[in-house]
C-alpha cells in the first residue's frame, strides 16, 4: 500500500463587522462582481468541511493499483520470490488554517442561498463548490457535470489540465484557457477537465512517489551488497592505503 497524505487548512470568511449577511467579491478582487454571502455558524462550518473531507478523499482512495515491474520489495514465500503490487490510497486531513503542517489553506464564503454562482481559485472558494454543478455542455447537449473541490484536489496531487499538452493548450499558454479542459467529449468528461471520470494517467502523482520510493530502496540494497560499487570502491582505497 501506497499512502498519499494531503493536510488542508480551511478558513472562514465572514461578513464584514460580525453581520450575519454582506457580500464578497468574486474571486476576492474588489474590481469584480460581488456576491451576497451569510456568516458561518459553527455547525455549517463543521459540515461543509467534513463534506468536504470526506467526499474528495473516498474520490480519490484506493482507485488505482501500480505494477511492480521494478523488482522491488521482493518477498520469498514457499520458495518463491514474488513482487507485490502497489494498492494507491489517499488520505486528507482537514484542518484549520493556523494549524502547523498544511501543506494548502484555502478561505471559504458561505453563499446566500439566492447566489448560484461565485468566481472561486485555488485558494478561495465558495461553500457551493462542494456540490455537483454544471460545468459545460457536451457534443451532444448533454451536461458535464463536476464537483470542483474533487477537482482542485487532483491539482494538489500534482494533476494538470486533461488537455495540457496539447496543440490548443501548450505548457508554456495559460493553461487555465477554456480549451485546456477538455475540447473531446471524453476528455471534457474527465475529473480533470470538465467531470468526474477517472483515468489511468491520473495515477501519475502515485507512480511518481512510487519511483522515488523504488529508486531508494534499490539504491540502499545496491549499497549493502558485499558486490555493490561502493564496496569496491572502499577495497580500493584500503588497497592504495
Amino acid at each position: 500500500e501506497l499512502t498519499l497524505t494531503l493536510k488542508m487548512g480551511f478558513r472562514q470568511i465572514n461578513p464584514a463587522g460580525g453581520a450575519a449577511e454582506g457580500t464578497y467579491n468574486d474571486y476576492g478582487d474588489t474590481t469584480a462582481p460581488s456576491r451576497k454571502i451569510i456568516k458561518w455558524t459553527d455547525a455549517s462550518w463543521k459540515t461543509w468541511k467534513a463534506n468536504f473531507v470526506q467526499s474528495a478523499q473516498s474520490f480519490w482512495h484506493g482507485k488505482f493499483w501500480l505494477i511492480n515491474d521494478a523488482g522491488a520489495f521482493s518477498f520469498a514465500k514457499g520458495g518463491q520470490t514474488y513482487y507485490p503490487n502497489v494498492w494507491c490510497r489517499f488520505k486528507l486531513i482537514g484542518n484549520d488554517a493556523s494549524a502547523a503542517g498544511n501543506h494548502h489553506t484555502i478561505d471559504v464564503v458561505r453563499l446566500h442561498a439566492s447566489e448560484s454562482w461565485f468566481g472561486s481559485h485555488s485558494t478561495l472558494y465558495d461553500s457551493k463548490d462542494t456540490n455537483l454543478n454544471k460545468k459545460k455542455t457536451d457534443s451532444q447537449g448533454k451536461a458535464v457535470m463536476q464537483r470542483a473541490h474533487v477537482h482542485e484536489v487532483g491539482h494538489l496531487l500534482g494533476l494538470d489540465h486533461v488537455d495540457v499538452g496539447k496543440p490548443h493548450c501548450l505548457p508554456s499558454t495559460d493553461t487555465n484557457a477554456s480549451a485546456c479542459y477538455g475540447i473531446a467529449d471524453t476528455d471534457m468528461r474527465s475529473v480533470m477537465g470538465s467531470g468526474m471520470e477517472l483515468r489511468e494517467a491520473f495515477a501519475y502523482p502515485w507512480r511518481e512517489a512510487l519511483r522515488a520510493i523504488t529508486a531508494a530502496e534499490l539504491l540502499t540494497a545496491l549499497l549493502n551488497s558485499p558486490f555493490s560499487v561502493a564496496s569496491a570502491t572502499a577495497a580500493l582505497i584500503a588497497a592504495a592505503g
